[in-house]
């Protein structure tokens, strides 16, 4: 119950983080991707079924607060980052700084590749979008995700109890 707790804060300010401090930061209309680093950052402390969880609930969530009309897309999405990111839990190996930011660029640029196949969107508008908005956007959250990583993962607990 106490780690459903915890996670459910560490959720609460990543959504908080992202509807009210990344329009803050927004430079030339591009901001830092707060959840799907939630996201990335608990798949790799705690696993697959840990990331899998929280990627629904975090794409769902993001399903019903956004007014896109594709209801389901991006908690499909989100699951499937947090189940591939999850396969590199670190019980299994030990993962670098460069490493753990480098799964996060993955990250980033699967979920967009996975939202963009599961709306039916065009090569072209794909492409578009993505030397438009989500290189940029996922330059910006592994540059902001390279310094959580550094300095927050090394103090959080192996498993919160």
């Amino acid at each position: 119950m106490i780690k459903a707790f915890w996670f459910l804060l560490f959720y609460v300010v990543a959504f908080v983080a992202q509807t009210v401090l990344a329009p803050m930061i927004e430079v030339f209309g591009i901001s830092p991707d707060f959840i799907l680093f939630f996201i990335v950052f608990v798949a790799l402390r705690y696993g697959a079924l840990v990331g899998v969880f929280w990627g629904f609930f975090a794409g769902f969530t993001e399903d019903i607060y956004s007014d896109i009309h594709w209801l389901g897309a991006a908690a499909l999405t989100k699951t499937v980052v947090g189940f591939i990111v999850g396969q590199f839990e670190e019980k299994f190996m030990n993962l670098g700084l460069v490493t753990k930011v480098a799964l996060l660029g993955v990250a980033f640029f699967l979920n967009d590749a996975v939202y963009g196949i599961t709306t039916g969107m065009s090569r072209e508008l794909v492409t578009k979008i993505f030397l438009t908005k989500s290189l940029p956007e996922g330059l910006y959250t592994l540059v902001l995700g390279a310094f959580a990583f550094h300095f927050l993962y090394p103090r959080l607990p192996r498993h919160v109890s």
